[in-house]
């Protein structure tokens, strides 16, 4: 983890992601289930902070993303399937989330082997209510997208979803300038 780490920084990268959980995509992964064991996500998160990096954990499943704040992880892509446990350490912890909504658009026009359709289905059906807990309990949130999941350039779609599961026009608005920025370690320069 840590070799990884210093690799991509060598070669220009400001952040480090890391998939904690298996993803949607995958035709061999479960989605709520870890991928990396809480010292390998120790050392990544160590490493990537020492080298003075931001880091993301790529997780849709509630313990994968309790392992990454634990860690000390900076922000917790798509979480689509955390629980309130996770979203409470998240926000004790100043953890953003980046519920990646958008995601449904090419998740849905899309066609998939039918057990990679039934995952996309179940996570996208677990989008909004997530979203709206997070909210409830305070957590921060940045807009961010999985851009190759559905065609560059509608990514503006994200804040009429965040919108729409309770966030004021003028959050969802700040989740995409202000605090991305600050998420990304550069509010005194952009946002």
């Amino acid at each position: 983890a840590r070799y990884a780490v210093r690799f991509n920084i060598k070669y220009c990268a400001d952040v480090s992601k890391t998939c904690a959980s298996g993803g949607v995509l995958s035709p061999t992964h479960d989605v709520d289930v870890p991928q990396l064991s809480q010292e390998e996500l120790n050392a990544l998160v160590d490493e990537a902070h020492t080298l003075r990096r931001k880091t993301a954990a790529h997780a849709h499943g509630a313990e994968a993303a309790k392992r990454a704040v634990r860690a000390g992880i900076d922000s917790i892509e798509h979480g689509t399937f955390l629980d309130d446990e996770a979203l409470r350490m998240m926000h004790d912890k100043g953890v953003f989330l980046v519920p990646t909504l958008a995601t449904r658009i090419g998740l849905r026009e899309s066609k998939f082997p039918p057990l990679i359709q039934a995952k996309a289905d179940r996570a996208v059906a677990q989008q909004d209510t997530m979203l709206k807990r997070a909210i409830a309990l305070g957590v921060r949130i940045a807009l961010g997208t999985d851009a190759a999941v559905y065609p560059h350039g509608e990514n503006a779609a994200e804040f009429g979803y965040m919108a729409a599961d309770g966030m004021t026009t003028a959050q969802s608005l700040l989740a995409g300038t202000s605090a991305a920025a600050e998420l990304l370690g550069l509010r005194d320069k952009i946002g």
